[in-house]
């Protein structure tokens, strides 16, 4: 039974872009006012003339004047809807996140159809992170104005989020139809798709992403990890190693090649991507864990338990590393140390055979017999239960297959 751990649950590279994506779409949304004209002619010269005062502050950066006249103005006509809008872009401004959310929820409900004042909600929540409340608004204005780019992409960006990943791509996708060949639209489809593990169409928006951006170190790291969970390892290198030609500073493209590589076996050109890794990003745990691996089995213990050291303070629920730096113990006779770190493994994963194995060998060179052979036991319990729903899934799937 072997120890080693090859999985990647989440790809790093994957969960650093998705937070590039919502960096990239904030910057790019702003808080939008209502018509400023609005129903102005209507209305009394006075209170024209604190909306005219209003627009001149806003126009010179003044936003306290900018909020008093429109003050000014509700006092005049209290469910001036429009203006609320206003106000609350004026307030979002000026730092004043929760009166600009207050004026906007209350211009929805003086005028439910006021498309600037969901907008201004949903844009509000979204650039306070509180994308859950930011949804119900932009799915609004949508509904009353379904060629609204701006609501559609901030609902998608919010949904990935949440990572409510199939409604994403739903609203992606209109939106890729709507405006062919936006990367940023491009890239999004892909990861999602990719976290919904529909390699075929994550590949094919990737690549077309390539197409349009083929000088983008980016677009081709995206695009070899489609290709790595593709089962395409060649063609993924590849991708790769195009990435670190184009850009050989970027965060985790050292680390996507060596550990393709790693998968193949070429252990010392993964070993040297992963310190290449760590030179250009220091906290990426993953690089530093395999490294430690690889030490680990070149029987460089010294250097192997002080890397998984690092990583068990960097990642205290990383059960892999804990198993690894417990492995490493054993080997070098701290069995007190690597009970202590196994157990800490067994209880955030009790489902995983091996480290119940290790656990007990630790066990064994402390003299704890009978937990030990508990240990032996559960493992054995768990891999035949492992093995007999391997079996029955092979099973089914045959039973499905038309012959």
């Amino acid at each position: 039974m072997g120890y080693d751990v090859w999985q990647r649950a989440k790809p790093a590279t994957l969960m650093t872009s998705m937070k590039f994506l919502l960096l990239l779409f904030l910057s790019l949304t702003t808080c939008g006012s209502a018509v400023k004209t609005a129903a102005v002619q209507d209305m009394s010269a006075e209170a024209q003339r604190h909306v005219r005062d209003a627009g001149a502050a806003e126009g010179r950066g003044d936003w306290d004047a900018a909020e008093q006249s429109y003050l000014s103005a509700l006092k005049l006509i209290p469910a001036w809807a429009e203006i609320m809008v206003n106000l609350g872009v004026v307030y979002n401004r000026a730092g004043k996140t929760d009166y600009a959310l207050r004026v906007f929820a209350r211009a929805v409900q003086i005028k439910p159809k006021l498309i600037a004042a969901h907008l201004n909600l949903g844009i509000t929540y979204f650039k306070a992170t509180r994308y859950g409340e930011a949804i119900p608004p932009l799915r609004r204005v949508i509904l009353l104005a379904p060629t609204n780019t701006q609501a559609r992409k901030l609902l998608a960006l919010s949904l990935i989020a949440l990572e409510s990943f199939s409604e994403a791509v739903e609203q992606l996708e209109i939106l890729n139809v709507n405006e062919p060949r936006d990367a940023a639209v491009l890239e999004a489809l892909g990861q999602s798709y990719l976290r919904l593990k529909n390699y075929r169409k994550a590949l094919t928006h990737l690549q077309e992403l390539k197409d349009i951006a083929p000088r983008s170190a980016k677009a081709r790291l995206l695009l070899g990890e489609a290709l790595d969970n593709a089962s395409e390892p060649e063609l993924a290198i590849e991708e790769f190693r195009r990435t670190i030609e184009l850009d050989s500073r970027l965060p985790e493209a050292h680390y996507a090649l060596g550990y393709a590589l790693l998968k193949k076996g070429e252990t010392e050109e993964a070993a040297q991507l992963f310190a290449d890794e760590l030179e250009v990003n220091p906290r990426m745990t993953l690089a530093l864990y395999h490294l430690a691996r690889i030490n680990l089995n070149r029987g460089d213990l010294d250097r192997s338990v002080l890397m998984l050291t690092r990583v068990v303070d960097c990642s205290p629920d990383f059960r892999p590393g804990l198993e690894a730096l417990g492995q490493v113990l054993l080997k070098k006779g701290n069995a007190a140390q690597a009970v202590t770190v196994l157990e800490r493994a067994v209880t955030l994963d009790p489902q995983w055979p091996d480290g119940h194995v290790l656990l007990g060998r630790a066990y064994m060179a402390t003299a704890r017999r009978i937990d030990a052979k508990k240990q032996f036991e559960t493992a054995q319990r768990l891999s035949i239960e492992q093995r007999k729903r391997l079996e029955q899934k092979v099973s089914a799937s045959k039973a499905a297959t038309p012959q």
